[in-house]
């Protein structure tokens, strides 16, 4: 009837289910991670389920390995809210790779979950917040960081980590219940954000920073709630997160980064607009990609096969424009957009800029100082300021800037008059995909991988090596495939992965162990072979298969420059005949190794 309001009746809940569910299975399919057939990666699937096989061999109350990185236990420096799972599931039975996939899929879900609750705080509807979920987690800065492992699913987790700050910074006031649940809900976010990867808390960090500063400036409704609440929530769960990192970890730095780093893994303006070759299928359909590879350009392949973010910038910076009048929070997201996307760019501005001739064939990915372009003063943070100073790669500030541009979207699609905005979600996440097929095949060949890896070599090891020996690997360098075996067969491994892991665990190591240079066979490597074994090994391991790249593609993998089985064998079968030779030392031969020992 003409002149009385027509109120339009929600949707069904089960439609807003079955919605929420049908965008979690796409995302759920643009990860491939699914237990019993496919993995999202290998090489790094190894290296946390190797901490989280070692954690459950010590109890429910162990977060620290004790079958690699020998003598001293070994805390992880990342990832531990996901070794620790993967090793409960490791501990009912399950093989490692499958609680791997399935912690992963876990993780998934609580990001899709704290992502569609960030939308809903900002009064998008529930189906809209389901796609504003799957827009994010579709993002290649998630999806393509499989390879980082825990790093992916920090960057899956952001908006779920700023839920509290957001709940803070949103009309009405909070009831007394309604505030504890939201500071014990900032005080977790802050120690899973800090505990599952250190740039992404570090983007968390700061992004709540803006967020809370801005609305207590510029909302004078909200800003006692947030001096008195807000402020000392944000201080303190940053502080206990950081000082429970400290205790476990025993120190926040491990190596000084140099300049050179931060300008290599700094992002190139070109990679923001135009894709990847073979990272987006869209893109390559139309031809609106290029090649890229590790020879011609600094850093690595992270660099520019994650930070395509044309799609997000364009519709975020529309948002702005369009919210700036109507919103208090949207200058308070484009700031977090403009920064994190300003620390992204390193040192120095780079725009196409390749590696000269003269320093491809070194295989050198750093960018010396006199290639810089124009210098952006970000320098003075990443030498002198506490965290940033740990942020070397200096791209994944993207993260904080993708957020903000996340966010200002989900502003915009909250306006009225917002009706079919939501298409612009669906056509990020169509331009975002990967190419599937390649993308599940790539998955399945990981974890027929692994099974090869048992079959042909964990195996093997099993007969030859005893429980609770003492172990080395050499020549020993980032070892990232003996988290796993000296896990699997509950060795005491002075080898660990991880280069901070690494630099951690030979503060501990024997004199005549550290001796041996990393990843070389040097004229005194035989002699400190014999010595190593006199006193503080019972077997020394000649591996020939390379340590970390075989544990990303077994035995070898033509992308990389490691070498194959059959070539290292013969390159260190000189090696094995000098030990062979020495009285008083035992060495057994086998397709993948050689073991020496002391004879008894």
């Amino acid at each position: 009837m003409r002149g009385q309001t027509v109120t339009r009746k929600p949707a069904p809940r089960w439609r807003d289910r079955c919605i929420a569910l049908s965008l979690f299975a796409l995302v759920f399919g643009v990860h491939a991670a699914l237990p019993f057939v496919a993995m999202p990666t290998l090489g790094q699937a190894l290296w946390i389920t190797g901490f989280g096989t070692s954690f459950a061999r010590g109890g429910l109350l162990n977060l620290y390995a004790h079958n690699f990185g020998f003598p001293a236990p070994a805390p992880i420096v990342f990832g531990l809210p996901g070794a620790y799972p993967a090793g409960l599931c490791i501990a009912a039975g399950m093989h490692p790779g499958d609680a791997y996939a399935l912690v992963i899929c876990l993780w998934l879900a609580v990001a899709f979950v704290g992502a569609s609750r960030a939308a809903r705080l900002l009064q998008l509807p529930p189906p809209v917040a389901s796609l504003a979920a799957a827009t994010w987690l579709t993002l290649p800065l998630v999806w393509n960081h499989a390879h980082y492992s825990m790093l992916s699913m920090g960057f899956a987790l952001l908006p779920t980590y700023l839920v509290a700050p957001l709940a803070l910074c949103r009309p009405p006031l909070l009831t007394r219940p309604a505030a504890v649940r939201v500071v014990l809900a900032y005080a977790l976010a802050a120690v899973v954000a800090v505990f599952m990867d250190g740039y992404t808390f570090m983007c968390f960090a700061v992004g709540a920073t803006f967020l809370l500063a801005w609305t207590a400036w510029a909302q004078p409704p909200l800003r006692r709630q947030l001096l008195r609440l807000g402020v000392p929530a944000h201080v303190v769960s940053l502080l206990v997160a950081f000082g429970l990192y400290r205790a476990y970890v025993g120190r926040t730095e491990f190596y000084v980064e140099p300049m050179e780093a931060f300008r290599a893994w700094g992002v190139d303006l070109r990679f923001l607009v135009l894709p990847t070759r073979g990272t987006h299928w869209l893109a390559d359909l139309v031809g609106y990609s290029e090649p890229r590879s590790v020879i011609e350009q600094f850093g690595d392949a992270s660099v520019w096969q994650t930070t395509f973010v044309l799609p997000l910038l364009l519709a975020g910076a529309w948002a702005w424009w369009r919210t700036r009048a109507r919103s208090r929070l949207a200058l308070a997201f484009w700031a977090m957009a403009l920064f994190g996307g300003y620390m992204a760019l390193g040192p120095s501005v780079k725009c196409h800029d390749l590696r000269p001739v003269s320093l491809q064939a070194r295989h050198d990915p750093l960018m010396p100082p006199e290639l810089a372009g124009p210098q952006t003063g970000t320098s003075l943070l990443s030498k002198h300021l506490p965290g940033f100073k740990n942020m070397r790669a200096s791209y994944r500030w993207m993260g904080l800037s993708a957020l903000g541009l996340w966010l200002l979207i989900l502003l915009w699609l909250a306006q009225p008059g917002a009706r079919r905005r939501y298409l612009v979600l669906i056509g990020i996440v169509l331009l975002n995909l990967p190419e599937p097929v390649e993308k599940w095949r790539v998955a399945l060949d990981y974890r027929a991988d692994l099974r090869q890896l048992d079959a042909e070599l964990l195996d093997d090891l099993r007969g030859t090596l005893r429980p609770q020996e003492r172990v080395v690997f050499l020549p020993f360098g980032n070892d990232f495939i003996i988290n796993y075996l000296a896990s699997q067969l509950d060795l005491r491994a002075y080898n660990i992965g991880g280069d901070k892991n690494l630099a951690q665990a030979r503060l501990a190591w024997p004199p005549t162990l550290l001796e041996f240079p990393m990843l070389q066979v040097d004229p005194g490597f035989v002699p400190r072979v014999q010595a190593l074994l006199a006193r503080d090994a019972d077997a020394v391991v000649v591996p020939y298969f390379d340590m970390l790249w075989a544990a990303h593609h077994w035995p070898c993998g033509e992308q990389h420059l490691a070498k194959c089985p059959p070539e290292i064998a013969a390159d260190r079968a000189p090696t094995v005949r000098a030990l062979q030779a020495l009285p008083g030392l035992k060495v057994t031969l086998r397709p993948l190794y050689a073991v020496v020992r002391n004879v008894k």
